[in-house]
Protein backbone atom coordinates (compact mmCIF):
# COMPACT_ATOMS: atom_id res chain seq x y z
CA UNK A 1 0.00 0.00 0.00
CA UNK A 2 1.50 3.31 -1.12
CA UNK A 3 1.01 6.75 0.36
CA UNK A 4 1.14 9.32 -2.44
CA UNK A 5 1.92 12.87 -1.34
CA UNK A 6 0.54 15.85 -3.27
CA UNK A 7 0.87 19.56 -2.69
CA UNK A 8 -2.35 21.23 -3.77
CA UNK A 9 -2.80 24.97 -3.25
CA UNK A 10 -0.11 24.79 -0.55
CA UNK A 11 -1.97 21.98 1.27
CA UNK A 12 -0.32 18.67 2.22
CA UNK A 13 -2.53 15.93 0.78
CA UNK A 14 -1.93 12.18 0.90
CA UNK A 15 -3.68 9.62 -1.31
CA UNK A 16 -4.05 5.92 -0.59
CA UNK A 17 -5.24 3.98 -3.61
CA UNK A 18 -7.55 1.14 -2.59
CA UNK A 19 -10.12 -0.56 -4.84
CA UNK A 20 -11.22 -3.07 -2.21
CA UNK A 21 -14.11 -0.92 -0.91
CA UNK A 22 -17.03 0.99 -2.41
CA UNK A 23 -16.44 4.08 -0.30
CA UNK A 24 -14.05 7.01 -0.29
CA UNK A 25 -12.73 8.18 3.07
CA UNK A 26 -11.41 11.69 3.67
CA UNK A 27 -9.61 12.60 6.90
CA UNK A 28 -8.58 16.10 7.97
CA UNK A 29 -5.92 15.60 10.65
CA UNK A 30 -4.81 18.60 12.70
CA UNK A 31 -1.74 18.53 14.94
CA UNK A 32 -0.17 20.92 17.42
CA UNK A 33 1.93 20.83 20.56
CA UNK A 34 -0.01 19.24 23.41
CA UNK A 35 -1.43 21.67 25.96
CA UNK A 36 -3.01 20.36 29.15
CA UNK A 37 -4.87 23.68 29.45
CA UNK A 38 -7.05 22.87 26.43
CA UNK A 39 -7.95 19.20 27.00
CA UNK A 40 -11.56 20.02 27.92
CA UNK A 41 -12.07 22.46 25.05
CA UNK A 42 -10.41 20.22 22.46
CA UNK A 43 -12.43 17.17 23.48
CA UNK A 44 -15.78 18.94 23.53
CA UNK A 45 -15.02 20.87 20.36
CA UNK A 46 -15.06 17.70 18.25
CA UNK A 47 -18.51 16.85 19.65
CA UNK A 48 -19.87 20.35 19.04
CA UNK A 49 -18.59 20.60 15.48
CA UNK A 50 -19.92 17.19 14.44
CA UNK A 51 -23.39 17.84 15.91
CA UNK A 52 -24.37 20.94 13.93
CA UNK A 53 -23.08 23.76 11.73
CA UNK A 54 -24.11 27.27 10.78
CA UNK A 55 -25.90 25.91 7.70
CA UNK A 56 -27.37 22.91 9.53
CA UNK A 57 -28.04 24.36 13.00
CA UNK A 58 -29.55 21.28 14.63
CA UNK A 59 -28.50 17.66 15.03
CA UNK A 60 -31.63 16.55 13.18
CA UNK A 61 -30.98 18.78 10.15
CA UNK A 62 -27.35 17.75 10.01
CA UNK A 63 -28.30 14.07 10.16
CA UNK A 64 -30.92 14.51 7.43
CA UNK A 65 -28.47 16.05 4.95
CA UNK A 66 -26.04 13.17 5.61
CA UNK A 67 -28.80 10.59 5.15
CA UNK A 68 -29.72 12.20 1.83
CA UNK A 69 -26.15 11.68 0.64
CA UNK A 70 -26.61 7.90 0.63
CA UNK A 71 -25.95 7.58 4.35
CA UNK A 72 -22.82 9.71 4.55
CA UNK A 73 -21.05 8.88 7.81
CA UNK A 74 -18.92 11.39 9.67
CA UNK A 75 -16.65 11.15 12.66
CA UNK A 76 -14.52 13.41 14.81
CA UNK A 77 -12.01 12.63 17.50
CA UNK A 78 -9.44 14.36 19.70
CA UNK A 79 -6.60 12.62 21.50
CA UNK A 80 -2.98 13.17 22.46
CA UNK A 81 -0.05 11.13 21.22
CA UNK A 82 3.19 11.72 23.05
CA UNK A 83 3.80 15.45 22.74
CA UNK A 84 1.08 15.95 20.10
CA UNK A 85 -2.49 17.19 20.12
CA UNK A 86 -4.22 15.33 17.29
CA UNK A 87 -7.73 16.24 16.14
CA UNK A 88 -9.42 14.31 13.34
CA UNK A 89 -12.52 14.98 11.27
CA UNK A 90 -13.55 12.45 8.66
CA UNK A 91 -16.25 11.36 6.25
CA UNK A 92 -16.99 8.05 4.58
CA UNK A 93 -18.93 8.51 1.34
CA UNK A 94 -20.18 5.99 -1.19
CA UNK A 95 -17.97 6.23 -4.28
CA UNK A 96 -19.69 8.07 -7.15
CA UNK A 97 -18.86 5.23 -9.56
CA UNK A 98 -21.38 3.03 -7.73
CA UNK A 99 -24.19 5.61 -7.69
CA UNK A 100 -26.78 6.67 -10.29
CA UNK A 101 -25.91 10.33 -9.73
CA UNK A 102 -22.49 11.95 -9.69
CA UNK A 103 -20.77 14.60 -7.54
CA UNK A 104 -21.93 12.97 -4.28
CA UNK A 105 -18.38 12.97 -2.92
CA UNK A 106 -18.10 16.63 -3.90
CA UNK A 107 -21.12 17.39 -1.71
CA UNK A 108 -19.78 15.14 1.07
CA UNK A 109 -16.49 17.04 1.01
CA UNK A 110 -18.44 20.29 1.43
CA UNK A 111 -20.11 18.78 4.50
CA UNK A 112 -16.69 18.01 5.96
CA UNK A 113 -15.51 21.59 5.38
CA UNK A 114 -18.76 22.96 6.81
CA UNK A 115 -18.29 20.85 9.94
CA UNK A 116 -14.76 22.16 10.56
CA UNK A 117 -14.76 25.74 9.34
CA UNK A 118 -18.38 26.95 9.65
CA UNK A 119 -19.63 26.16 13.15
CA UNK A 120 -22.85 27.43 14.64
CA UNK A 121 -21.78 30.60 16.47
CA UNK A 122 -23.24 33.96 17.49
CA UNK A 123 -21.08 37.05 16.96
CA UNK A 124 -18.17 34.75 16.05
CA UNK A 125 -18.31 32.97 19.42
CA UNK A 126 -19.77 29.67 20.56
CA UNK A 127 -22.97 30.24 22.49
CA UNK A 128 -23.44 30.41 26.23
CA UNK A 129 -26.00 27.64 25.85
CA UNK A 130 -23.50 25.16 24.39
CA UNK A 131 -20.88 26.06 27.01
CA UNK A 132 -23.45 25.51 29.76
CA UNK A 133 -24.45 22.15 28.24
CA UNK A 134 -20.86 20.94 28.01
CA UNK A 135 -20.03 22.07 31.54
CA UNK A 136 -23.06 20.17 32.77
CA UNK A 137 -21.96 17.12 30.80
CA UNK A 138 -18.44 17.37 32.26
CA UNK A 139 -19.67 17.60 35.85
CA UNK A 140 -22.01 14.66 35.25
CA UNK A 141 -19.03 12.68 33.96
CA UNK A 142 -16.98 13.60 37.03
CA UNK A 143 -19.84 12.56 39.30
CA UNK A 144 -20.23 9.31 37.38
CA UNK A 145 -16.49 8.63 37.75
CA UNK A 146 -16.67 9.21 41.51
CA UNK A 147 -19.65 6.86 41.82
CA UNK A 148 -18.14 4.13 39.64
CA UNK A 149 -15.36 2.46 41.58
CA UNK A 150 -13.60 1.09 38.51
CA UNK A 151 -13.60 4.49 36.79
CA UNK A 152 -12.67 6.34 39.97
CA UNK A 153 -9.74 4.05 40.83
CA UNK A 154 -8.41 4.23 37.25
CA UNK A 155 -8.67 8.02 37.27
CA UNK A 156 -6.87 8.31 40.62
CA UNK A 157 -4.19 5.84 39.55
CA UNK A 158 -3.48 7.83 36.39
CA UNK A 159 -3.09 11.01 38.45
CA UNK A 160 -0.54 9.23 40.64
CA UNK A 161 1.21 7.50 37.73
CA UNK A 162 1.43 10.68 35.64
CA UNK A 163 2.37 13.00 38.51
CA UNK A 164 5.55 14.13 36.72
CA UNK A 165 4.01 14.16 33.23
CA UNK A 166 0.92 16.38 33.32
CA UNK A 167 2.40 18.82 30.82
CA UNK A 168 2.28 16.27 28.00
CA UNK A 169 -0.34 13.67 29.01
CA UNK A 170 -3.85 14.86 29.83
CA UNK A 171 -6.76 13.47 31.81
CA UNK A 172 -10.30 14.24 30.67
CA UNK A 173 -12.34 15.79 32.16
CA UNK A 174 -9.75 18.11 33.66
CA UNK A 175 -11.63 19.24 36.76
CA UNK A 176 -9.44 22.25 37.46
CA UNK A 177 -9.65 23.37 33.83
CA UNK A 178 -13.44 23.49 33.92
CA UNK A 179 -13.23 26.74 35.90
CA UNK A 180 -11.76 28.39 32.80
CA UNK A 181 -14.07 26.72 30.26
CA UNK A 182 -15.90 29.64 28.62
CA UNK A 183 -17.23 30.90 25.30
CA UNK A 184 -13.92 32.65 24.81
CA UNK A 185 -11.74 29.61 25.61
CA UNK A 186 -13.78 27.34 23.33
CA UNK A 187 -13.67 29.88 20.49
CA UNK A 188 -9.93 30.37 21.01
CA UNK A 189 -9.25 26.64 20.69
CA UNK A 190 -11.32 26.50 17.50
CA UNK A 191 -9.39 29.44 16.08
CA UNK A 192 -6.12 27.73 17.03
CA UNK A 193 -7.29 24.53 15.32
CA UNK A 194 -8.23 26.23 12.05
CA UNK A 195 -5.32 28.67 11.77
CA UNK A 196 -2.30 27.52 13.81
CA UNK A 197 -2.55 23.74 13.64
CA UNK A 198 -0.66 21.82 11.00
CA UNK A 199 -3.18 20.17 8.65
CA UNK A 200 -2.67 16.99 6.68
CA UNK A 201 -5.43 15.63 4.44
CA UNK A 202 -5.66 11.87 3.84
CA UNK A 203 -7.97 10.40 1.19
CA UNK A 204 -8.40 6.68 0.51
CA UNK A 205 -10.41 4.76 -2.05
CA UNK A 206 -10.73 4.01 -5.73
CA UNK A 207 -10.56 7.43 -7.41
CA UNK A 208 -8.74 9.33 -10.12
CA UNK A 209 -5.90 11.35 -8.60
CA UNK A 210 -6.18 14.21 -11.11
CA UNK A 211 -9.90 14.59 -10.52
CA UNK A 212 -9.32 14.63 -6.76
CA UNK A 213 -6.55 17.22 -7.20
CA UNK A 214 -9.00 19.44 -9.07
CA UNK A 215 -11.73 18.98 -6.49
CA UNK A 216 -9.43 19.95 -3.61
CA UNK A 217 -8.06 22.92 -5.54
CA UNK A 218 -11.58 24.28 -6.06
CA UNK A 219 -12.26 23.96 -2.30
CA UNK A 220 -8.87 25.23 -1.12
CA UNK A 221 -9.93 28.78 -0.32
CA UNK A 222 -12.35 27.42 2.31
CA UNK A 223 -9.47 25.64 4.07
CA UNK A 224 -7.72 28.22 6.24
CA UNK A 225 -4.86 26.12 7.58
CA UNK A 226 -1.55 26.90 5.91
CA UNK A 227 0.85 26.48 8.82
CA UNK A 228 3.99 24.63 7.75
CA UNK A 229 5.29 24.18 11.27
CA UNK A 230 5.77 20.48 11.94
CA UNK A 231 4.96 19.30 15.44
CA UNK A 232 7.12 16.32 16.33
CA UNK A 233 5.83 13.15 17.99
CA UNK A 234 8.02 12.71 21.10
CA UNK A 235 6.62 10.16 23.54
CA UNK A 236 8.40 10.01 26.85
CA UNK A 237 7.65 9.33 30.49
CA UNK A 238 9.35 11.18 33.33
CA UNK A 239 10.24 8.48 35.79
CA UNK A 240 9.85 8.73 39.51
CA UNK A 241 12.02 11.21 41.35
CA UNK A 242 11.58 9.29 44.58
CA UNK A 243 13.95 6.48 45.53
CA UNK A 244 11.07 4.27 46.66
CA UNK A 245 8.07 3.07 44.70
CA UNK A 246 5.27 5.62 44.55
CA UNK A 247 2.72 3.81 46.77
CA UNK A 248 -0.77 5.30 46.98
CA UNK A 249 -3.48 3.77 49.16
CA UNK A 250 -6.98 5.13 48.64
CA UNK A 251 -9.84 4.26 50.98
CA UNK A 252 -13.35 3.19 50.02
CA UNK A 253 -16.22 2.27 52.33
CA UNK A 254 -16.86 -1.20 50.90
CA UNK A 255 -16.26 -3.52 47.99
CA UNK A 256 -13.37 -5.36 46.44
CA UNK A 257 -9.80 -4.09 46.31
CA UNK A 258 -8.65 -2.63 43.01
CA UNK A 259 -4.94 -2.53 42.22
CA UNK A 260 -3.03 -0.71 39.50
CA UNK A 261 0.71 -1.15 38.96
CA UNK A 262 2.44 1.35 36.67
CA UNK A 263 5.91 1.00 35.16
CA UNK A 264 8.62 3.20 33.74
CA UNK A 265 9.68 1.95 30.31
CA UNK A 266 13.32 2.96 30.39
CA UNK A 267 14.08 2.43 26.71
CA UNK A 268 13.83 4.62 23.59
CA UNK A 269 10.50 4.80 21.80
CA UNK A 270 10.84 3.63 18.22
CA UNK A 271 8.87 1.33 15.97
CA UNK A 272 10.91 -1.79 16.74
CA UNK A 273 10.83 -1.28 20.51
CA UNK A 274 7.13 -0.43 20.45
CA UNK A 275 6.32 -3.61 18.54
CA UNK A 276 8.45 -5.70 20.89
CA UNK A 277 6.72 -4.13 23.89
CA UNK A 278 3.29 -4.74 22.35
CA UNK A 279 4.27 -8.41 21.94
CA UNK A 280 5.32 -8.60 25.59
CA UNK A 281 2.08 -6.94 26.70
CA UNK A 282 0.09 -9.54 24.77
CA UNK A 283 1.80 -12.55 26.33
CA UNK A 284 2.10 -11.01 29.81
CA UNK A 285 -1.48 -9.87 30.37
CA UNK A 286 -3.17 -9.13 27.06
CA UNK A 287 -5.53 -12.10 26.64
CA UNK A 288 -7.13 -15.03 28.48
CA UNK A 289 -4.13 -17.38 28.15
CA UNK A 290 -1.58 -14.76 29.18
CA UNK A 291 0.84 -15.28 32.05
CA UNK A 292 -1.02 -13.04 34.48
CA UNK A 293 -4.44 -14.45 33.69
CA UNK A 294 -3.28 -18.08 33.76
CA UNK A 295 -1.30 -17.79 36.98
CA UNK A 296 -2.89 -15.08 39.13
CA UNK A 297 -6.52 -15.72 38.26
CA UNK A 298 -6.76 -19.34 37.11
CA UNK A 299 -4.00 -21.13 39.03
CA UNK A 300 -3.65 -19.14 42.27
CA UNK A 301 -7.17 -17.65 42.44
CA UNK A 302 -5.78 -14.31 43.62
CA UNK A 303 -7.94 -12.03 41.48
CA UNK A 304 -11.31 -11.74 39.78
CA UNK A 305 -9.67 -10.25 36.71
CA UNK A 306 -6.18 -9.16 35.76
CA UNK A 307 -4.78 -7.63 32.58
CA UNK A 308 -1.91 -5.50 31.32
CA UNK A 309 -2.11 -2.49 29.04
CA UNK A 310 0.55 -0.88 26.85
CA UNK A 311 -0.11 2.64 25.55
CA UNK A 312 2.18 3.02 22.55
CA UNK A 313 1.46 6.70 22.00
CA UNK A 314 2.22 7.76 25.55
CA UNK A 315 4.87 5.12 26.39
CA UNK A 316 2.95 3.75 29.39
CA UNK A 317 2.59 0.22 30.74
CA UNK A 318 0.42 -0.84 33.65
CA UNK A 319 -1.33 -3.80 35.26
CA UNK A 320 -4.91 -3.71 36.58
CA UNK A 321 -6.48 -6.34 38.82
CA UNK A 322 -9.36 -6.75 41.27
CA UNK A 323 -9.01 -8.92 44.34
CA UNK A 324 -9.89 -9.20 48.03
CA UNK A 325 -8.08 -7.06 50.57
CA UNK A 326 -6.47 -10.17 52.07
CA UNK A 327 -5.05 -11.23 48.71
CA UNK A 328 -3.89 -7.82 47.49
CA UNK A 329 -0.27 -8.13 48.63
CA UNK A 330 -0.06 -11.70 47.34
CA UNK A 331 -1.40 -10.64 43.94
CA UNK A 332 1.00 -7.68 43.72
CA UNK A 333 3.95 -9.88 44.63
CA UNK A 334 2.91 -12.45 42.03
CA UNK A 335 2.80 -9.76 39.33
CA UNK A 336 6.32 -8.75 40.35
CA UNK A 337 7.45 -12.38 40.27
CA UNK A 338 5.95 -13.05 36.84
CA UNK A 339 7.74 -9.99 35.43
CA UNK A 340 11.00 -11.08 37.06
CA UNK A 341 10.60 -14.58 35.57
CA UNK A 342 10.18 -13.08 32.11
CA UNK A 343 13.19 -10.82 32.60
CA UNK A 344 15.18 -13.95 33.45
CA UNK A 345 14.07 -15.51 30.16
CA UNK A 346 11.36 -17.87 31.44
CA UNK A 347 8.93 -17.43 28.54
CA UNK A 348 7.11 -20.43 27.08
CA UNK A 349 7.65 -20.84 23.32
CA UNK A 350 4.01 -21.77 22.67
CA UNK A 351 2.77 -18.64 24.45
CA UNK A 352 5.34 -16.53 22.60
CA UNK A 353 4.06 -17.77 19.22
CA UNK A 354 0.41 -17.48 20.23
CA UNK A 355 0.93 -13.84 21.24
CA UNK A 356 2.43 -13.10 17.81
CA UNK A 357 -0.50 -14.79 16.08
CA UNK A 358 -3.02 -12.79 18.12
CA UNK A 359 -1.48 -9.50 17.00
CA UNK A 360 -1.24 -10.61 13.36
CA UNK A 361 -4.92 -11.63 13.39
CA UNK A 362 -5.91 -8.16 14.66
CA UNK A 363 -3.90 -6.47 11.89
CA UNK A 364 -5.47 -8.70 9.25
CA UNK A 365 -8.94 -7.96 10.58
CA UNK A 366 -8.21 -4.23 10.50
CA UNK A 367 -7.59 -4.20 6.75
CA UNK A 368 -11.15 -5.48 6.20
CA UNK A 369 -12.33 -1.96 7.06
CA UNK A 370 -11.13 1.08 5.13
CA UNK A 371 -11.77 3.37 8.12
CA UNK A 372 -9.64 1.15 10.38
CA UNK A 373 -6.95 0.94 7.71
CA UNK A 374 -6.93 4.74 7.46
CA UNK A 375 -6.63 5.12 11.23
CA UNK A 376 -3.71 2.67 11.33
CA UNK A 377 -2.05 4.59 8.50
CA UNK A 378 -2.51 8.00 10.11
CA UNK A 379 -1.24 6.83 13.49
CA UNK A 380 1.82 5.17 11.95
CA UNK A 381 2.43 8.28 9.85
CA UNK A 382 2.62 10.52 12.91
CA UNK A 383 4.52 8.05 15.08
CA UNK A 384 7.05 6.71 12.60
CA UNK A 385 6.71 8.80 9.42
CA UNK A 386 5.66 5.79 7.39
CA UNK A 387 2.41 4.00 6.61
CA UNK A 388 0.72 0.86 7.83
CA UNK A 389 1.97 -1.97 5.66
CA UNK A 390 0.47 -5.24 6.85
CA UNK A 391 3.10 -7.42 5.14
CA UNK A 392 6.05 -5.41 6.46
CA UNK A 393 4.65 -5.25 9.99
CA UNK A 394 4.02 -8.98 10.07
CA UNK A 395 7.58 -9.58 8.88
CA UNK A 396 8.94 -7.24 11.56
CA UNK A 397 6.91 -8.97 14.26
CA UNK A 398 7.88 -12.46 13.15
CA UNK A 399 11.56 -11.46 13.25
CA UNK A 400 11.38 -10.52 16.94
CA UNK A 401 13.13 -13.21 18.97
CA UNK A 402 12.71 -14.07 22.62
CA UNK A 403 16.22 -12.73 23.18
CA UNK A 404 15.14 -9.36 21.71
CA UNK A 405 12.11 -9.26 23.97
CA UNK A 406 14.00 -10.27 27.11
CA UNK A 407 16.66 -7.64 26.50
CA UNK A 408 14.01 -4.93 26.14
CA UNK A 409 11.87 -5.82 29.15
CA UNK A 410 14.89 -5.75 31.44
CA UNK A 411 14.56 -1.97 31.12
CA UNK A 412 11.08 -2.04 32.71
CA UNK A 413 11.11 -0.57 36.23
CA UNK A 414 8.34 -0.34 38.81
CA UNK A 415 7.07 3.21 39.30
CA UNK A 416 3.65 3.35 40.98
CA UNK A 417 1.38 1.03 42.95
CA UNK A 418 -2.14 2.29 43.55
CA UNK A 419 -4.48 0.36 45.89
CA UNK A 420 -8.16 1.25 46.31
CA UNK A 421 -9.46 -0.70 49.28
CA UNK A 422 -11.82 -0.67 52.26
CA UNK A 423 -10.83 -0.31 55.91
CA UNK A 424 -7.25 -0.34 57.10
CA UNK A 425 -4.55 -1.64 54.80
Amino acid sequence: MNLIKRNIADLDVYYIKNDKFKTIEAFFVFSNDFSEKFVNESTFLTEILSDSTKKYPSTEKFKLVCDNLYGLSKMSHYHFEGSLDITMFAISSVNDKYLPEKHVFNQAFDILLEMIYAPKTVNAKFTKKIVKEKLSQAFEMLLSIKQNKNAYSYNQFMKAYLRNNTDHIGIFPNEEGLRDFTQESLTKVHQRLTTEDNLKIFIAGDFDFSEMDNLIETKAEKIRNRSKKEFAFKPFFRSKKELDTNLVIDKTSSGQTRVFIGYDLNFPHNQENAMTMALFNELFGGFENSLLFSNIREKLHLSYYVFSHYSVGNHLFYINLETTKDNADKAINEVKQQLLNCQKGEIDEVLFIQAKNNIINRWQTAVDSQVKTMLYNIIDFFRYENIFDETEKIKMLENITKADLIKLINSINLDTIYIYTSGEY
